[in-house]
């Protein structure tokens, strides 16, 4: 998975004309689009079926595709195959430790705003936005006719006490470095039924796109737990089993007329790769969420399944601590980034399904540093570096991965393998999927592996670069490159804003901790009985939204 929450991309607010250096900022309406559920099954379940992938094997009929209907279908339920999922799955929306609990919480719950398909911002049950002319103070409109699952009106007071909630950090949600450094709970209140006011500490130009972010759900006032949790969404909470099934069922209250067109929806926790496109294969799933590049002409090849794809701002990366020796040296983590192969890593970990990255996230962003200079592979200079660090190359790096997310564990071994060719001993730590990010040993290595799904630039920095922020992974931090985020985030002029966060990149991409060697497509792959799950660039499975998906 994109295992914790991660936000996504500005485009259409951060077109230059669009900037929110005007006083009124109202953004685009809504858009409607898909959502998910879940269910369990064994590997050993599947493959006694014996339709392995390798076989070529098809289901009964797989020659003939189901005509297109001219108007959706309704009924039926959808059994989604996902992995990331363990014992401490959640239903809480707002600590994601996997990506089930994520589709899950897409499912059910809704934000103020949102990312469509291709990464532009719009408003989901907000309104309308606007500030005072210092930036400081913003009113927040909402959407009227919404409704809870249980028939409640959805009004202010719950986006008060969903942001409230966050804000209390006793609450641990996945959103609190985001948003701690902008408000204080007092400065949340409702003025009416329908309009919330946001008082910040200081001016703040981004906040609909940090609201949009994916650990940003609502939920309802005075919600205490989340054992059968309410949202707004388009299915609501029937049924789990923690860390193997999650079962949902239409609501009737949802806002779009005749949808969603599904009955249910059904998550289930197939979390090694092979075993969910095996359980595709056999039927027992109608769609599964991060394929592996491998297995995709595999699906291609398949007329009875449909593959899915799209170019998104996913990584599979590495990271480097730098509370541990050697990395505390910069040079002996420029070092390593300069002894990888980049291109090799897509060709091998990816099966060429993605693009070579930077070493810096978020590329999908306007403001992305794309003037800098693509590090280049250079094992030369990388030994030189480690020689005038002192690097001991006798001493053995141990790198933490798993199988956890798609190109994980092959681009592991293939950079310990590249580290050989100028003398650096990688040992790798290797531990199944749904306990890798929970496990003892994560960030407790020298090195370990990561995967992030797309984000804007914001969000990413908020989550992942913020200082004492636990998926900061390798405790990095800067001065120099607070400062520039620091000024980015209260300036409203959007070009001077990207020169701001740009100056930030180059700090990350001289002395950073993370190795960005490529972007990964999103594949997924679905029966071809399942219509419209619109591939989108924030996550997999068209970003988890079945509201307009149905059964032909």
């Amino acid at each position: 998975m994109a295992r914790r929450e991660r936000s996504v991309h500005w485009l259409n607010e951060q077109a230059e004309e669009n900037h929110l250096n005007r006083r009124e900022c109202g953004m685009s309406k809504d858009i409607n689009r898909p959502k998910a559920d879940s269910t369990l099954i064994g590997r050993r379940d599947v493959l006694k079926t014996g339709l392995l992938l390798g076989t070529g094997m098809m289901l009964a009929g797989a020659g003939l595709r189901p005509a297109l209907a001219d108007e959706p279908r309704r009924g039926g339920t959808l059994r989604v195959g996902l992995g990331a999922a363990g014992a401490k799955s959640s239903l809480n929306p707002f600590i994601s430790t996997g990506d089930m609990d994520f589709a899950v919480a897409q499912s059910i719950f809704d934000r103020l705003t949102d990312f469509d398909k291709d990464g532009n911002l719009y408003n989901k049950l907000a309104d309308d936005f606007t500030h005072n002319a210092e930036g400081n103070v913003w009113k927040i409109k909402l959407k009227k006719g919404v409704v809870w699952h249980d028939g409640a009106p959805f009004t202010a007071k719950d986006v008060v006490y969903t942001i409230q909630y966050i804000l209390n950090s006793d609450n641990k949600a996945d959103a609190y470095p985001n948003l701690a450094p902008l408000m204080e709970p007092k400065g949340v209140r409702a003025l009416d039924a329908n309009t919330v006011e946001v008082e910040l500490k200081q001016p703040y130009a981004l906040l609909p796109q940090v609201l949009g972010s994916k650990v940003m759900f609502l939920m309802k006032d005075g919600t205490t737990d989340f054992d059968k949790p309410i949202g707004t969404g388009p299915f609501k909470f029937v049924s789990w089993s923690r860390g193997q099934r999650v079962t949902l069922a239409r609501s009737d209250n949802y806002r779009t007329p005749d949808q969603p067109y599904l009955d249910g929806v059904e998550f289930i926790a197939i979390n090694d790769p092979t075993a969910r496109m095996n359980a595709l294969v056999a039927n027992q799933v109608d769609a599964v969420a991060q394929l592996d590049g491998s297995l995709a002409r595999l699906i291609e090849a398949n007329p009875a399944l449909t593959l899915l794809r799209s170019k998104s701002g996913a990584t599979t990366d590495q990271f480097m601590m730098t509370n541990l020796k050697p990395f505390t040296d910069v040079r002996v983590r420029q070092a390593f980034r300069l002894m990888i192969d980049r291109q090799q890593l897509l060709d091998n970990a990816l099966s060429g399904y993605g693009r070579i990255g930077n070493d810096l996230h978020c590329i999908t962003d306007p403001d992305y540093a794309s003037e800098l200079p693509q590090r280049a592979y250079d094992p030369d200079q990388a030994k030189s570096l480690l020689k005038q660090a002192g690097f001991d190359n006798s001493q053995a790096i141990t790198l933490y991965t798993s199988d956890a997310a798609p190109g994980m564990q092959a681009s592991a071994t293939l950079i310990a393998n590249q580290a050989k060719k100028i003398g650096v001993n990688i040992e790798l730590l290797v531990v199944p999927p749904d306990s890798y990010y929970s496990g003892p040993n994560f960030k407790k290595t020298q090195m370990g592996s990561s995967d992030w799904g797309q984000h804007t630039l914001e969000s990413q920095f908020g989550q992942g670069y913020a200082r004492g922020v636990y998926w900061n992974e390798p405790d990095w931090t800067s001065d120099e490159f607070d400062k520039w985020v620091s000024k980015a985030r209260t300036t409203f002029d959007g070009p001077k804003r990207r020169e701001y966060y740009v100056e930030a990149q180059k700090v990350l991409w001289n002395e950073g901790a993370y190795i960005i060697w490529g972007f990964r497509d999103l594949l997924d792959a679905a029966s071809a009985k399942v219509k419209n799950i619109v591939p989108s660039t924030q996550r997999n499975l068209g970003y988890y939204q079945f509201e307009s998906v149905y059964l032909g």
